[in-house]
């Protein structure tokens, strides 16, 4: 069933955030397992620069993770916002001409009114038919929003 031309709807890629999730997840256990592991002589040889270049690491990946599971494409009246990691464009409807997801490309594109490419990282080829159905789904809503010719039809 196709969304209304003014539905808001929001797609996330299930895969990078479940590989995100679980990364993110591995590593705060690993890194926990690991300290507590250690000998307590050990750990009170680790000078606090050398602890904190450790906790910056952790965070700075996480953060890395944060970014690629916030990933994100929402279509609504106003047109579409489009979220790739920490970054954001917001596209009118009469901007965006047509979306697609070519064969061997990561992640979907939008083509723009003014022949810019836009990546849409939501949108992973790794997604398989969820996101051909989205990118589908999207089209077929940048095609219910195109402007009427101003020159009215040329054939009849």
């Amino acid at each position: 069933m196709s969304a209304s031309p003014d539905a808001a709807t929001t797609y996330r890629p299930l895969g990078a955030r479940v590989v995100a999730v679980a990364a993110g997840a591995s590593l705060v256990a690993i890194m926990a397992a690991l300290w507590a592991a250690m000998a307590p002589d050990v750990r009170a040889q680790f000078t606090v620069l050398q602890t904190v270049t450790l906790l910056l690491f952790l965070a700075g990946v996480l953060v890395v993770l944060l970014g690629i599971a916030r990933t994100q494409v929402r279509a609504d009246v106003t047109g579409i916002l489009i979220r790739n990691g920490f970054r954001q464009r917001q596209l009118d409807w009469s901007e965006a001409v047509t979306i697609s997801l070519p064969r061997g490309a990561p992640w979907a594109v939008i083509d723009t009114a003014d022949g810019s490419v836009v990546a849409v990282m939501a949108l992973q080829s790794a997604d398989g038919s969820r996101a051909r159905g989205a990118v589908a789904e999207l089209r077929r809503r940048i095609d219910a929003h195109e402007a009427p010719d101003p020159h009215g039809d040329l054939n009849g």
